[in-house]
């Protein structure tokens, strides 16, 4: 068994936990509970960073002192482990424990000793949101990109780190995957600031401006130890590298996977800082650095100014934390930035956990009720449909592991829905109900004992993403916790035929649409009324729709396609502007369903294109295909293959 071990990002506690947060967090603890599934022996760490000045900053603005606001908002992170369903085996705090402490101290000492630590006068402007200093070159305008405020320009004497020292070493890491950036696009900015020239940057602060907080330097109490060298340490130190215990041994300097999961805004310490003072300090480095962007609210950053801070507690409590898991993890990307929206989230619970996951469940328990007596079924003879869902479920484990061992969790759950699709498919088309006026209870026993155990390896393998569900819906087919394993997600036949199985509540309600939307829909349809009446067009007789015979149908040329880049297009609220891989070909393609899609959530995707369309211009852009979807009460899906086929596949 390989261990494994994985962080998150520690957070500044300056404010309670936000959506975006929640996000990285859920990310994190999903690819530990796969790896757990995987048969891996797991460590997760999370915690807060508490020693940073905006702390003390916010403390001095509520009128308290910065260890009783660290102290409380920390409580608020811990919390998320509870309402998120979080696993993580540890939770370090930077300002209280010892083992934080001590094993900053030893850092330090060490990367000292190797003469890579010096004091001098520092000058830069200084972003205290960011915690760092910027060139000039850096800012937009004169200020913070992630911030949008004027840095403040600091002078004083610190202790400075040798970056500069590791430039080529950081250089070669990075670009041989030896440090692996996650995404590719990450690595290849990385790479761009490495080879622009590392500056020495300072690694302690006053502690007149630190206002006393802080871990002092060792041997010099007249500074405390900048933030952010503080902070990167809690990885190690939380597995006892103060004193190099079993837990550091095991988990880091033995450990063959460690990887740190990180948001865009501080990839440059995660992936030059910190590799550069373990190599100084002569620590074993770290594998993967996974980063992903940043969300997005109905299309405007998150901002306490603009009051759309989101609370995951209060979506948890609202959605369910299944649902809301299941929706960062699926419409969010992993490694993009993504946009949440209150009418996308519950169009994607109605959609794919009510109508696919759940439905699924609940026909596959009620008919199992009405047919077999309440027990799962003996499966008889074998059909051709049977084994084509019998080698879809067989492949799904192994298709999954691999596309989580690339950290695509966006397309794991696609790839397990997928399945879930074709089972419904293979119900419907098989019809017990039918069976059952015919008297067939053989191939009925059949359809529903196949139907279970696609049921049960699907649930296996969305356990990670939801883990109370899909462990509450395991439990019912009698499938124990030993039992949720990838090693079982891979075989046929594990369904015990006289299991008793209740169907009870559905597992996904249905979300119904909220009064106001509703009121505002019956508005529209009004008004519509009352232009079609003035128009004399309204009737009560639909018109026959025109038909078309099958040689003018034939000239209608459909294509798969990839969507190889997505984004919106500038004014234009509707409009996306999309690059779809056409076989060799690659089209631009401009569609309106920004309302329904991010551009991020896109990419990646297999969509049906109108390929013989002629090209026409919206915007000043030329468009040339159209893209397939279906538009209903709850909004616009895109048409997808019910599996991947080869880029620029017919349609027939």
């Amino acid at each position: 068994m390989k261990d494994f071990y994985i962080t998150t990002a520690i957070p500044f506690v300056n404010a309670r936990p936000h959506v975006g947060f929640a996000q990285e967090i859920i990310q994190t603890d999903a690819l530990a509970r796969y790896h757990r599934l995987f048969g891996r022996d797991v460590r997760f760490l999370t915690g807060s960073d508490e020693n940073a000045l905006k702390n003390v900053q916010t403390a001095e603005k509520e009128g308290i002192t910065t260890a009783e606001l660290v102290a409380r908002n920390a409580k608020f992170f811990a919390a998320m482990h509870d309402y998120l369903s979080l696993s993580n085996d540890d939770f370090i705090r930077t300002s209280s424990e010892q083992r934080h402490r001590r094993g900053a101290e030893k850092l330090w000492t060490a990367c000292f000793n190797n003469g890579d630590i010096y004091k001098k006068r520092y000058q830069g402007l200084y972003c205290v949101g960011c915690e760092k200093f910027y060139v000039p070159d850096e800012l937009v305008d004169g200020k913070c990109p992630d911030h949008d405020t004027v840095p403040e320009m600091i002078e004083e004497e610190n202790y400075i780190f040798r970056l500069s020292k590791y430039q080529e070493k950081l250089e070669q890491l990075i670009e041989s995957d030896t440090y692996q950036v996650v995404p590719k696009f990450r690595k290849n900015e990385v790479l761009t600031f490495v080879r622009s020239g590392l500056q020495d940057f300072s690694v302690s602060r006053p502690i007149q401006r630190a206002k006393g907080w802080g871990i002092p330097v060792p041997g010099d109490s007249s500074q405390v130890i900048y933030v952010w060298f503080d902070a990167l340490s809690n990885y190690i130190n939380a597995l006892g590298y103060a004193d190099e215990g079993d837990l550091y041994t095991k988990y880091w300097v033995e450990c063959p996977e460690r990887v740190h999961v990180i948001g865009k805004d501080i990839i440059r310490f995660h992936a030059v800082y910190w590799p550069a003072m373990l190599m100084s300090a002569k620590v074993p480095l770290p594998h993967r650095l996974l980063t992903h962007g940043f969300i997005t609210i109905e299309g405007q950053k998150i901002s306490k100014s603009l009051g759309n801070v989101i609370n995951p507690e209060a979506l948890s409590a609202k959605y369910g934390t299944d649902q809301l898991r299941y929706f960062l993890l699926s419409e969010i990307s992993t490694t993009a930035d993504g946009d949440f929206s209150y009418a996308r989230m519950e169009q994607r619970i109605n959609s794919d956990l009510a109508n696919d996951y759940g439905n699924l469940a609940s026909r596959v328990f009620k008919m199992v009720e009405s047919y077999c007596q309440g027990a799962i079924p003996k499966a008889g003879k074998v059909e051709g449909s049977d084994e084509e869902l019998k080698s879809q479920a067989l492949a799904l484990g192994e298709k999954v592991r691999a596309q989580v061992g690339q950290f695509d969790l966006n397309q794991a759950i696609v790839s397990v829905l997928e399945l879930v699709k074709l089972t419904n498919r293979y119900v419907e088309s098989s019809a017990p109900w039918r069976l059952f006026k015919e008297g067939n209870q053989e191939r009925i026993n059949t359809v529903l004992y196949n139907a279970a155990e696609a049921l049960r390896i699907a649930s296996i393998l969305l356990s990670p993403v939801m883990p109370g569900k899909c462990r509450d819906l395991l439990a019912k087919l009698g499938i124990e916790e030993e039992g949720i394993t990838l090693a079982n997600a891979q075989k046929w036949g594990l369904m015990k035929p006289g299991q008793k199985i209740s169907a009870g509540e559905p597992l996904f309600p249905r979300i119904e649409k909220n009064n106001h939307k509703r009121d505002k829909k019956m508005e529209e349809e009004k008004k519509q009324e009352t232009v079609e009446s003035e128009q004399g067009t309204a009737s009560s007789v639909q018109p026959a729709e025109e038909l078309i015979d099958i040689d003018q149908f034939k000239k209608i040329k459909l294509r798969t396609g990839d969507i190889i880049s997505a984004e919106k297009v500038p004014n234009a609220d509707k409009l996306l502007r999309l690059q779809v891989k056409l076989g060799q070909e690659t089209r631009q393609v401009l569609a309106g369903i920004a309302q329904w899609y991010t551009p991020e959530s896109l990419v990646g995707q297999q969509v049906v294109i109108v390929a013989n369309l002629k090209p026409a211009r919206m915007r000043g852009l030329e468009s040339q295909g159209m893209l397939l979807a279906a538009q209903d009460q709850e909004g616009v899906v895109i048409l997808t293959p019910q599996r991947k086929t080869e880029s620029g596949s017919e349609v027939r």
